[in-house]
């Protein structure tokens, strides 16, 4: 019965890492369309940290998918991990759309 729930938390915290990496897709992708387009040096180098950021919050997601689905560690190993993730992308994509709006004031 308690592996049961443990799986159900497992499959949980997988699907919404999923739901997060598919968000983070749509941000490289509004990064990358033609509105977007650094006009300034300031512009260019904040682009260029943003995209850093949600390719490394993307890898880091892919590396927790990974160890929750091959079922390495316990799903309670993961949920500070879990959590600092949605965090950060809380953070990275509150980021995106402040330089977006500065972009688009250009």
């Amino acid at each position: 019965m308690k592996s049961d729930l443990i799986e159900v938390e497992k499959s949980a915290l997988v699907m919404r890492l999923e739901r997060n990496q598919n968000d983070l897709r749509q941000l490289k992708n509004k990064l990358n369309s033609y509105i977007c387009e650094p006009r300034t040096y300031s512009l260019f180098e904040r682009i260029e940290s943003l995209k850093s950021g949600l390719e490394t919050l993307d890898n880091s997601n892919t590396q927790i998918i990974r160890s929750l689905k091959s079922r390495k560690k316990s799903v309670e190993e993961y949920v500070d991990s879990a959590k600092e993730q949605l965090n950060k992308f809380s953070q990275l994509q509150q980021r995106v759309e402040d330089y977006v709006a500065s972009a688009r004031n250009c």
